[in-house]
């Protein structure tokens, strides 16, 4: 055991069993005071609001607590864990810096929480997004050291999630990562796009059109449709998308596995779909290279006009997780479309 959890008076999370924001980050300060070299990492759940509103904040504890007992499991001796916010961890490696084994510990980590299967919510995926600094090479300041894992945890979630970034100057120095208030001003910028877009004339097949170009480059999104009962209307396919074979899904394919409350299904990874006995859908989805999809239901009141579908294509060991922010912008979209329709009278079909 370190000196410092020996002579110092150290606080434990009572939900997760890792040691406290304050705990892990006196910590740290006593490293560099004894110029100890050591390797600070930043980590969280991919989704955990999704989780959280969909599961309720019971099981989203519960979710956690495995998952921190999941990581002190992985580094064990290596590494001590600490709980920073919510879903917010950090970890500590003293005396390891070396690049090369900490994309190991990383690339480990990764995977046993890709592969932690919790009952309580057995279609989802559970993905980390992590950022790593190191002292000296990066930072002399446990506020630095900080600073520099959270840049590498922002360039993180940018590229997509579920992966890790070890900070390097020349690649992350600039980064400017957003606060609550930039990133509620940025969701508030995207909704009224979406307005914009849809109602910018009476023309809304082109107002569709303009958006589905708008969210294909904003969100690297590879594939987006509208789907009526029968059919594809009208898509948009990224140029970088591994696939370019899209087809029509059946309807009760989709609606078999909606949530009721947000008429939305959302699927992360479309291998979860076996592990639920979905055979037929997971076979669809495989033949046209999709590896994860959302769609939003189209409709308003009681009447339902087609389907908002937004699928990603990656190879077999990348996962696309989706953000929250990109499926409330969908759902929103989904909903104005139906909005239109029923005051103008129009279906799909004839757009």
């Amino acid at each position: 055991m370190d000196s410092f959890f020996i002579e110092n008076e150290v606080k434990i999370d009572l939900l997760t069993k890792a040691y406290t924001k304050e705990s892990i980050l006196a910590y740290a300060s006593f490293l560099i005071e004894k110029e100890q070299p050591f390797t600070f990492v930043m980590l969280n759940l991919d989704n955990f609001t999704y989780i959280k509103d969909t599961f309720g904040s019971e099981i989203a504890h519960k979710v956690l607590n495995d998952v921190s007992g999941e990581i002190r499991g992985i580094i064990e001796e290596q590494g001590v864990l600490g709980r920073g916010g919510e879903d917010e961890f950090y970890i500590i490696f003293k005396g390891l810096t070396e690049y090369d084994s900490l994309w190991s510990v990383c690339h480990t980590i990764l995977v046993k929480i890709n592969e932690l299967q919790l009952p309580e919510i057995a279609e989802q995926t559970l993905t980390l997004t992590i950022g790593l600094s190191r002292y000296p090479d990066n930072a002399e300041t446990t506020e630095d050291l900080q600073t520099c894992a959270e840049k590498a945890l922002y360039r993180g979630k940018t590229k997509g999630r579920n992966c890790f970034v070890i900070y390097i100057p020349e690649k992350h120095a600039n980064i400017i990562p957003k606060d609550e208030k930039q990133r509620a001003l940025g969701a508030m910028s995207l909704h009224s796009n979406v307005f914009r877009f849809l109602t910018a004339n009476d023309d809304l097949r082109m107002g569709i059109i303009t958006l589905f170009n708008f969210i294909s480059s904003y969100f690297e999104v590879d594939h987006l449709c509208i789907q009526t009962e029968k059919k594809i209307c009208m898509q948009k396919i990224h140029p970088l998308s591994k696939t370019k074979d899209f087809r029509y899904i059946r309807h009760d394919l989709i609606h078999s596995n909606m949530n009721k409350l947000t008429e939305v299904l959302y699927i992360s990874d479309i291998k979860n779909l076996i592990r639920a006995h979905h055979d037929e859908l997971y076979r669809v989805l495989a033949e046209q290279g999709i590896s994860s999809t959302c769609f939003c239901e189209i409709s308003y009141r009681n009447e339902v006009y087609g389907m908002l579908r937004a699928d990603m294509t990656c190879s077999e060991n990348e996962t696309r997780m989706w953000r929250y922010s990109e499926m409330d912008l969908l759902l929103t979209a989904a909903k104005t479309i139906a909005l239109i329709l029923h005051y103008t009278g129009r279906k799909i079909d004839n757009l």
